[in-house]
Protein backbone atom coordinates (compact mmCIF):
# COMPACT_ATOMS: atom_id res chain seq x y z
CA UNK A 1 0.00 0.00 0.00
CA UNK A 2 2.85 2.41 0.83
CA UNK A 3 4.49 1.63 -2.50
CA UNK A 4 1.23 2.42 -4.32
CA UNK A 5 0.86 5.74 -2.45
CA UNK A 6 4.45 6.69 -3.27
CA UNK A 7 3.91 5.85 -6.94
CA UNK A 8 0.76 7.99 -7.01
CA UNK A 9 2.65 10.94 -5.49
CA UNK A 10 5.32 10.68 -8.17
CA UNK A 11 2.77 10.38 -10.98
CA UNK A 12 0.74 13.32 -9.71
CA UNK A 13 3.69 15.67 -9.27
CA UNK A 14 3.02 18.98 -11.05
CA UNK A 15 4.69 19.79 -14.36
CA UNK A 16 6.25 22.84 -12.72
CA UNK A 17 8.29 20.56 -10.45
CA UNK A 18 10.62 19.86 -13.39
CA UNK A 19 14.14 21.07 -12.74
CA UNK A 20 14.75 23.70 -15.40
CA UNK A 21 18.16 25.10 -16.24
CA UNK A 22 19.13 28.41 -14.59
CA UNK A 23 21.24 30.01 -17.34
CA UNK A 24 22.75 33.47 -17.37
CA UNK A 25 21.24 35.98 -19.76
CA UNK A 26 23.29 38.27 -21.97
CA UNK A 27 23.38 40.82 -19.13
CA UNK A 28 25.05 38.27 -16.85
CA UNK A 29 22.00 37.70 -14.62
CA UNK A 30 20.92 34.20 -13.60
CA UNK A 31 17.50 33.52 -15.11
CA UNK A 32 14.64 31.45 -13.75
CA UNK A 33 12.74 30.20 -16.80
CA UNK A 34 9.52 29.63 -14.81
CA UNK A 35 9.36 32.31 -12.11
CA UNK A 36 6.45 32.30 -9.67
CA UNK A 37 3.74 34.97 -9.87
CA UNK A 38 4.31 35.70 -13.56
CA UNK A 39 3.01 34.51 -16.89
CA UNK A 40 6.23 33.79 -18.75
CA UNK A 41 6.45 33.13 -22.48
CA UNK A 42 9.71 31.47 -23.52
CA UNK A 43 10.46 31.74 -27.23
CA UNK A 44 13.03 29.78 -29.19
CA UNK A 45 15.44 31.43 -31.57
CA UNK A 46 18.36 30.42 -33.75
CA UNK A 47 19.89 31.64 -36.97
CA UNK A 48 17.22 29.90 -39.13
CA UNK A 49 14.42 31.05 -36.78
CA UNK A 50 15.43 34.72 -36.51
CA UNK A 51 12.58 36.19 -38.57
CA UNK A 52 10.00 33.84 -37.03
CA UNK A 53 11.09 34.76 -33.51
CA UNK A 54 10.71 38.45 -34.36
CA UNK A 55 7.18 37.79 -35.64
CA UNK A 56 6.25 35.94 -32.44
CA UNK A 57 7.83 38.67 -30.31
CA UNK A 58 5.86 41.41 -32.07
CA UNK A 59 2.67 39.40 -31.49
CA UNK A 60 3.21 39.85 -27.73
CA UNK A 61 3.76 43.62 -27.74
CA UNK A 62 0.23 44.34 -26.50
CA UNK A 63 0.96 42.68 -23.14
CA UNK A 64 4.48 44.06 -22.71
CA UNK A 65 4.77 46.21 -19.62
CA UNK A 66 2.30 44.31 -17.47
CA UNK A 67 3.98 43.51 -14.16
CA UNK A 68 2.83 39.89 -14.21
CA UNK A 69 4.09 39.22 -17.76
CA UNK A 70 7.52 38.41 -19.11
CA UNK A 71 9.06 37.20 -22.36
CA UNK A 72 12.33 35.25 -22.48
CA UNK A 73 14.12 34.42 -25.73
CA UNK A 74 16.45 31.39 -25.71
CA UNK A 75 18.82 31.54 -28.68
CA UNK A 76 20.13 28.09 -29.60
CA UNK A 77 23.70 28.77 -30.70
CA UNK A 78 25.08 25.23 -30.69
CA UNK A 79 25.46 25.14 -34.48
CA UNK A 80 26.23 28.83 -34.88
CA UNK A 81 29.50 30.57 -35.63
CA UNK A 82 28.59 32.66 -32.59
CA UNK A 83 30.14 29.93 -30.45
CA UNK A 84 33.53 30.98 -31.84
CA UNK A 85 32.95 34.64 -30.98
CA UNK A 86 31.04 34.49 -27.72
CA UNK A 87 31.96 37.95 -26.50
CA UNK A 88 30.87 39.58 -29.77
CA UNK A 89 27.65 37.53 -29.89
CA UNK A 90 26.63 38.47 -26.33
CA UNK A 91 27.55 42.12 -26.97
CA UNK A 92 25.37 42.19 -30.08
CA UNK A 93 22.45 40.66 -28.19
CA UNK A 94 22.77 43.34 -25.52
CA UNK A 95 22.82 46.11 -28.12
CA UNK A 96 19.74 44.64 -29.81
CA UNK A 97 17.91 44.49 -26.48
CA UNK A 98 18.85 48.12 -25.78
CA UNK A 99 17.14 49.09 -29.02
CA UNK A 100 14.14 46.89 -28.32
CA UNK A 101 13.75 48.51 -24.91
CA UNK A 102 13.28 51.88 -26.62
CA UNK A 103 10.76 50.39 -29.04
CA UNK A 104 8.66 49.02 -26.18
CA UNK A 105 8.30 52.30 -24.26
CA UNK A 106 4.93 53.22 -25.84
CA UNK A 107 3.58 49.75 -25.07
CA UNK A 108 4.72 50.01 -21.45
CA UNK A 109 3.05 53.38 -21.09
CA UNK A 110 -0.16 52.03 -22.68
CA UNK A 111 -0.08 49.28 -20.04
CA UNK A 112 0.36 51.96 -17.34
CA UNK A 113 3.95 50.96 -16.60
CA UNK A 114 6.30 53.97 -16.14
CA UNK A 115 9.38 51.74 -15.87
CA UNK A 116 12.28 51.11 -18.23
CA UNK A 117 11.45 48.16 -20.53
CA UNK A 118 15.13 47.25 -20.91
CA UNK A 119 15.40 45.88 -17.36
CA UNK A 120 12.69 43.31 -18.17
CA UNK A 121 14.12 42.13 -21.48
CA UNK A 122 15.84 38.77 -21.38
CA UNK A 123 17.91 37.10 -24.07
CA UNK A 124 19.82 33.90 -23.33
CA UNK A 125 22.77 32.94 -25.51
CA UNK A 126 22.49 29.15 -25.24
CA UNK A 127 25.94 28.13 -26.41
CA UNK A 128 25.88 24.67 -24.80
CA UNK A 129 22.19 23.84 -25.34
CA UNK A 130 21.44 23.31 -21.64
CA UNK A 131 18.54 25.79 -21.53
CA UNK A 132 17.08 24.42 -24.77
CA UNK A 133 17.38 20.84 -23.55
CA UNK A 134 15.89 21.57 -20.13
CA UNK A 135 12.80 22.95 -21.90
CA UNK A 136 12.49 19.68 -23.83
CA UNK A 137 12.77 21.48 -27.15
CA UNK A 138 15.07 18.99 -28.87
CA UNK A 139 17.78 19.86 -31.36
CA UNK A 140 15.84 20.95 -34.46
CA UNK A 141 16.82 24.59 -34.74
CA UNK A 142 14.43 25.14 -37.65
CA UNK A 143 11.23 24.48 -35.66
CA UNK A 144 9.67 27.35 -33.73
CA UNK A 145 9.15 26.38 -30.10
CA UNK A 146 7.09 28.24 -27.50
CA UNK A 147 6.51 27.37 -23.84
CA UNK A 148 4.17 29.33 -21.58
CA UNK A 149 4.52 29.04 -17.81
CA UNK A 150 1.70 30.00 -15.45
CA UNK A 151 2.02 31.86 -12.17
CA UNK A 152 2.66 28.60 -10.30
CA UNK A 153 5.66 27.82 -12.50
CA UNK A 154 3.82 25.05 -14.33
CA UNK A 155 3.78 24.67 -18.10
CA UNK A 156 0.31 25.77 -19.20
CA UNK A 157 0.87 25.59 -22.96
CA UNK A 158 3.61 24.45 -25.28
CA UNK A 159 4.12 24.10 -29.02
CA UNK A 160 7.09 22.34 -30.59
CA UNK A 161 6.51 23.36 -34.21
CA UNK A 162 4.50 26.58 -34.27
CA UNK A 163 3.77 28.05 -37.69
CA UNK A 164 1.83 31.10 -36.46
CA UNK A 165 1.71 33.17 -33.26
CA UNK A 166 -2.11 33.07 -33.17
CA UNK A 167 -2.44 30.05 -30.87
CA UNK A 168 0.19 31.55 -28.52
CA UNK A 169 -1.69 34.86 -28.47
CA UNK A 170 -4.95 33.06 -27.68
CA UNK A 171 -3.34 31.33 -24.69
CA UNK A 172 -1.86 34.59 -23.36
CA UNK A 173 -5.25 36.27 -23.81
CA UNK A 174 -6.85 33.54 -21.65
CA UNK A 175 -4.29 34.19 -18.92
CA UNK A 176 -4.00 37.99 -19.03
CA UNK A 177 -7.00 39.31 -20.92
CA UNK A 178 -6.93 41.38 -24.08
CA UNK A 179 -3.78 43.22 -25.16
CA UNK A 180 -3.77 47.01 -25.33
CA UNK A 181 -4.41 48.51 -28.79
CA UNK A 182 -1.41 49.74 -30.72
CA UNK A 183 -0.33 53.05 -29.12
CA UNK A 184 -0.37 56.03 -31.52
CA UNK A 185 3.28 56.75 -30.77
CA UNK A 186 4.40 53.18 -31.53
CA UNK A 187 5.90 54.31 -34.82
CA UNK A 188 7.46 51.52 -36.87
CA UNK A 189 11.23 51.77 -36.85
CA UNK A 190 13.95 49.46 -38.01
CA UNK A 191 14.82 47.17 -35.10
CA UNK A 192 17.67 44.70 -35.15
CA UNK A 193 16.13 42.31 -32.64
CA UNK A 194 12.49 41.98 -33.72
CA UNK A 195 12.01 43.92 -36.95
CA UNK A 196 15.08 43.33 -39.08
CA UNK A 197 14.54 41.30 -42.22
CA UNK A 198 17.06 39.36 -44.23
Amino acid sequence: MRLFALAMLVLCAPVGAKDFSHPKDCDGKVVELNPADRITVVLASSQPLADTTREFGRALYGWQGRKEFRVIVVVDLRRSLGTLFKGWTVGKMKADLDEEGERLIPWYRANKNPGNPRVDLCGIADFDGKATDSLGWGSDEKKMKVTIFGKTGDVVWSEMDADSPKAMQAEVRKLLGNPVPTPPDAVPKKSRILMRKG
